[in-house]
C-alpha cells in the first residue's frame, strides 16, 4: 500500500506512530521513554530485517509480542495492555492524518482498482506487514479503501515475514490457493515489493525508477488507463519463463 494506492509521508507517519506506541509503552511499564524507544525500534529493525531462523513460523505479532515482553519486561497480550493499544489504532491513530502525514487516495488508485474488478480478476493487498491489522485498517481508511475489493489484506497477524522474503509472499498465495506463476505484484518500492529470492512472482513497477526485474512500469494512472496493455505484458512474461 502506501505510496501505491495511498499517498503518504511514510517517515512522518512511521514516526508519529513509533513514538506515540514507545510512550504508551514506557508509561504502562513505568520505564524511560527514551530506552523503552530505542528497545522497540531494535525490535522493529530486527523484525524487518526478518532476524530469525528460518524454522521460526511465528507470525510477525508473537514475534513482536515476545520480544517488547523480553526486551521491554511488557506483556503485551494482556487483556488490558491489549485494549490499550487496540483503542489507539481504532481510535486515535485516525485523528493522526494531519498536514505533516498528508495521506490520501494516490492518483489513480481507485481506477485502478475498478479496472482489476472489471477484469474478473482477484485482488490483494500485501502491505509491508509491520504494523498490526488496526494500524493497516487506518491507513485504508485514509486512502477511501476501506470498502476495496481485497479477498486478503496482510498484517502483523497474519505473516511470518516481512518484505522482500519470498516466504512473505508464498505463505499468503497459498492461503489464497495461488501458484506465483498466476500473481502479478503491484509495487512502488525497488528493494521490497521484488521478491528475494525470486520465486517466479512478477511485478508491475509504479515506482520511480526503472527496475530491471519490472514487467511493466508507470504511474498508478498509467497503469489504470493501460490495464490491457500490463495484462498483455504480464502474459508475454508468463509464456517467456515458460520457455526458458
Amino acid at each position: 500500500m502506501d505510496e501505491t494506492l495511498l499517498s503518504i509521508n511514510l517517515n512522518a507517519f512511521i514516526l508519529r506512530y513509533f513514538k506515540d506506541v514507545s510512550s504508551m509503552l514506557a508509561d504502562i511499564g513505568r520505564r524511560s521513554r527514551g530506552g523503552t524507544m530505542a528497545r522497540l525500534g531494535t525490535i522493529l529493525v530486527d523484525l524487518n530485517a526478518n532476524r530469525r531462523s528460518g524454522t521460526d513460523n511465528r507470525t510477525n505479532l508473537e514475534f513482536y509480542r515476545t520480544e517488547v515482553e523480553r526486551r521491554c519486561g511488557i506483556c503485551l497480550s494482556d487483556p488490558l495492555i491489549y485494549e490499550a493499544f487496540t483503542y489507539y489504532d481504532r481510535e486515535v491513530l485516525p485523528y493522526k492524518n494531519d498536514d505533516v502525514i498528508n495521506a490520501h487516495a494516490m492518483p489513480g488508485a481507485h481506477a485502478a482498482l475498478q479496472a482489476v474488478q472489471d477484469a474478473g480478476l482477484r485482488c490483494a493487498l500485501f502491505t509491508n506487514p509491520s504494523f498490526p491489522q488496526g494500524a493497516i485498517e487506518c491507513r485504508m481508511g485514509w486512502g477511501d479503501l476501506a470498502d476495496a475489493p481485497f479477498e486478503l489484506v496482510t498484517h502483523m497477524g497474519n505473516t511470518t515475514r516481512c518484505k522482500p522474503d519470498a516466504t512473505y509472499y508464498l505463505e499468503q498465495l497459498q492461503v489464497m490457493g495461488l501458484e506465483p506463476h498466476e500473481v502479478l505484484m503491484v509495487g512502488n518500492d525497488p528493494k521490497r515489493d521484488f521478491p528475494s529470492p525470486a520465486c517466479g512472482i512478477q511485478t508491475a513497477y509504479v515506482g520511480q525508477g526503472k527496475p530491471g526485474r519490472a514487467t511493466w512500469r508507470g504511474t498508478m494512472e498509467d497503469f489504470a488507463r493501460d490495464f490491457n496493455a500490463v495484462v498483455e505484458a504480464f502474459y508475454e512474461h508468463q509464456v517467456a519463463d515458460e520457455l526458458s
